[in-house]
């Protein structure tokens, strides 16, 4: 990616965009848009992602595109009636944007949850609950992105429209995509109480590291990859983000479980 590389983002008012703006500000010219204001952003849009028309000037002569906005519920009673306009509208309005304005680079940050079912079978299904006993850590086989999605409700499903959409621009326009299925990013850069963080967690400068990564790594045209920390359990395969992104997670949700033990 050139240097000082403009870098759209949306849901940049958001809880994850505000994570994202304040640490990759030095690093690209951002620009943003939202429903709502984003402070710190000047000339930041406020705008629907439903309205291609009102988002096309953001993109253009962008280089790369973090797409953050969704409706972020994923209970299995969330209506589509949200998930259509929100997750798949606005998704596909954007990859659209992204390819009227000349961006290159489009990071579509998607979901664990794609592969949720797994964690209902065995090993997976004792880790995330933190049923430990007799397991090795390092003898867990891993969710990888070769594997069959297995979506754990509609928000899920959502998301795996964007993936599908980010194929194929990259094969149809030569768009060079990234998908990172999303982990668990806290308001408080710590993991919650309930085991499953524990597998998900993401910090949050390992956060903007793994989105410089997902900008900036050479030699991509579709990828997929899980992002969390260097968690000592995992279910995904967050280890591919390393080979294929050069993603070096420097914190581990273990730290927090340690500390909490004292």
């Amino acid at each position: 990616m050139a240097e000082q590389a403009t870098v759209v983002i949306t849901g940049s008012g958001g809880r994850i965009g505000a994570i994202l703006r304040h640490a990759l500000a030095g690093t690209y010219r951002l620009r943003g848009i939202d429903r709502v204001p984003t402070p710190g952003v000047p000339g930041a849009l406020v705008a629907s992602l439903t309205d291609l028309d009102a988002i096309l000037p953001v993109f253009t002569g962008a280089d790369a595109v973090v797409h953050l906005a969704a409706d972020p519920r994923h209970t299995p009673d969330i209506g589509w009636d949200t998930l259509i306009p929100d997750n798949v509208v606005a998704t596909a309005n954007v990859y659209e944007a992204a390819r009227q304005g000349g961006v290159k680079r489009f990071v579509f940050f998607s979901s664990m949850h794609v592969c949720g079912m797994y964690e209902n079978d065995a090993p997976w299904s004792r880790v995330a609950t933190g049923d430990y006993a007799g397991l090795d850590p390092a003898g867990v086989p891993l969710v990888t992105a070769e594997m069959p999605a297995r979506p754990d409700g509609p928000y899920a499903v959502s998301k795996m429209f964007g993936e599908a959409l980010g194929k194929y621009c990259a094969e149809a326009y030569g768009m060079e995509v990234v998908v990172v299925r999303l982990g668990t990013v806290g308001r408080e850069d710590r993991p919650g109480s309930d085991a499953r963080s524990f597998v998900s967690w993401l910090s949050h400068r390992d956060l903007a590291h793994l989105t410089e990564r997902a900008i900036d790594a050479p030699h991509v045209t579709y990828e997929v990859v899980f992002g969390a920390s260097d968690n000592t359990w995992k279910i995904y395969d967050t280890l591919r983000a390393r080979s294929r992104l050069g993603y070096a997670p420097r914190d581990n949700a273990e730290h927090f479980r340690a500390t909490r033990a004292r």
